[in-house]
């Protein structure tokens, strides 16, 4: 006798009111809509219109276990793997940070700029992650040079696989920003492009469950009494290794709009401006250097 509860409209039904306290039923249909498109290659249309068909035992468990992840607060994007960013589907692990809208506004920012320089440009990416922000100037910038660097090896590892699987070539870095060494591996770059850590221990309490326990700690956080503490070894560097004329963008903290231009026009950067995100906060930062930059020295 099979087993009625395995079909694919008791699945539904199950999800629905396992997870109808923890997220609305749209975010459950949009799971929902992703797992079976994952899992058995189906779209909407598809699954209404096999809701009698049955599960294999097999299908049963990964469903089940995904249900119990989601009950957790495992980001849906964790459970199958893979995520899409400015048109790329890119594989996520836990080693990464699942990429933001507000980082496709920052690469939207920057090819809208740069969209008619038919030269070869340089770029560079630090603390690139899943590598979404340094595979889409590739993509949109084939004849440019993209690198990218990461102080997690784990993260160049996603990065890497992300980079095979969308065809594109990119030279990855493993370096720690706070610790470049002189002789210094890294050549001049047009465009340094940075999303780095940026949001305070205090802000933790803010924060949803799904991205406290799951995504990396390290590529989130900042201490309270050092916010700025990456932006300022992203301005030290971007001094040596920036050509002139040379861009530097940035993926900030809202609150601190005002103080990452005061520190990057004291580093005698000509223009900054703070740009708003699509909500009207804070959130990018463009510089512009034209002029030779002298590097501060280095604070102890």
């Amino acid at each position: 006798m099979e087993n009625k509860s395995d079909s694919v409209g008791s699945i539904l039904k199950i999800f629905r009111k396992e997870l109808k306290n923890d997220y609305d039923g749209k975010e459950v249909n949009q799971f929902l809509y992703m797992l079976f498109d994952e899992w058995k290659g189906w779209n909407r249309a598809q699954i209404q219109l096999n809701l009698e068909e049955l599960f294999s035992k097999k299908e049963v468990t990964r469903f089940r276990l995904a249900l119990e992840e989601l009950k957790r607060h495992k980001p849906i994007q964790y459970i199958i793997g893979r995520t899409y960013f400015y048109g790329l589907e890119l594989v996520v692990t836990p080693d990464v940070l699942i990429p933001r809208p507000e980082t496709e506004e920052l690469v939207d920012i920057i090819i809208k700029e740069n969209a008619n320089n038919n030269e070869e440009i340089s770029i560079l990416d630090i603390g690139t992650g899943s590598g979404c922000i340094a595979l889409s100037l590739k993509k949109h910038f084939p004849h440019s040079a993209v690198s990218a660097m990461d102080n997690s090896m784990n993260a160049l590892q996603v990065a890497g696989e992300n980079a095979k699987m969308n065809g594109c070539h990119i030279r990855f870095f493993h370096h720690d920003i706070f610790q470049i060494p002189e002789q210094s591996v890294f050549s001049v770059y047009n465009i340094i492009i940075s999303n780095p850590p940026y949001i305070r221990e205090s802000e933790k309490k803010e924060m949803q469950k799904n991205v406290l326990d799951y995504e990396p700690y390290n590529a989130l956080f900042v201490p309270d009494n050092d916010p700025l503490i990456y932006y300022k070894a992203v301005a030290d560097f971007t001094c040596m290794h920036l050509s002139r004329p040379g861009l530097l963008y940035l993926e900030i903290n809202e609150r601190f709009g005002y103080e990452i231009k005061t520190l990057l026009l004291k580093k005698e950067f000509d223009k900054v401006e703070v740009i708003k995100d699509i909500n009207e906060k804070d959130r990018f930062i463009r510089a512009e250097a034209n002029n030779h930059v002298t590097p501060l020295a280095s604070h102890h």
